[in-house]
């Protein structure tokens, strides 16, 4: 349960704007690394990317050695991708269970019917939502949304899973649960590729993160060194921080 990622100058333009300029970066299996950078610097269009919902204009994509670059999203989760994503969207008219059976059929074994069923069953009752499958997902509060989310997400069999701010939006006590999640899988050896503003939560989680400003790459490393890099805290803050 557990994936190479290996992006090599990766590009996308919209119009005149360049959203990602010659991004490269490696993750290693049963790395956890945080993708960080302020608002449009470019992080979700590189998740876009890597998942198959944008397609690039330059650059490569690869998932254990194969090139995943021009595929489309349901072909990318046949390879061992799955994600999240920043606004919690479940099919309204479905249950919680039937949300995450529909995500079984996209992975990289199909499963329906009982088996599906069973299946989805465990997912929730990994992420903490076991016998509730029945409920509508409009009754579940927010940090339950986020719980469904991520069963949907491990319903794949994912050997990636890219996390888009997943923990934003939390209490304290809900963000010490979704990151003992995380952690969990952590535990198991997925590979994750996190883009997160909570820097409590990148800290606890990730050995190394990668920052971005302006569609590009201004740092890699240790968090614990890349944070405290002056053209970091120029990007999160400003010229009177750096």
């Amino acid at each position: 349960m557990s994936a190479k990622l290996e992006i090599a100058n990766l590009n996308k333009r919209f119009g005149g704007l360049v959203a990602v300029n010659d991004v490269s970066f490696n993750l290693e299996p049963g790395e956890v690394v945080g993708l960080l950078g302020p608002n449009g610097s470019g992080k979700t269009t590189v998740m876009n990317m890597i998942s198959g919902a944008l397609a690039c204009d330059g650059g490569i994509v690869r998932i254990n050695g194969t090139d995943i670059t021009k595929m489309k999203p349901h072909k990318v989760a046949r390879h061992g991708v799955a994600r999240t994503f920043q606004l919690v969207r479940p099919l309204p008219t479905l249950n919680v269970s039937e949300n995450v059976m529909l995500a079984l059929a996209f992975g990289k074994q199909r499963h329906w019917g009982r088996t599906a069923r069973e299946m989805a069953e465990d997912k929730l009752a990994f992420v903490g939502l076991a016998g509730r499958g029945q409920e509508k997902v409009g009754d579940l509060t927010y940090i339950d949304q986020k719980r469904l989310e991520m069963a949907r997400a491990l319903a794949s069999d994912p050997d990636l899973l890219l996390l888009d701010e997943w923990l934003a939006g939390l209490n304290p006590s809900e963000l010490q649960i979704g990151i003992d999640l995380v952690r969990h899988l952590q535990d198991q050896g997925m590979t994750i590729l996190l883009v997160e503003h909570i820097m409590e939560a990148v800290r606890a989680l990730c050995s190394r993160c990668i920052v971005m400003s302006a569609g590009e790459i201004i740092a890699q490393g240790a968090c614990s060194k890349v944070l405290q890099e002056a053209s970091v805290i120029k990007a999160y803050l400003g010229d009177d921080h750096a």
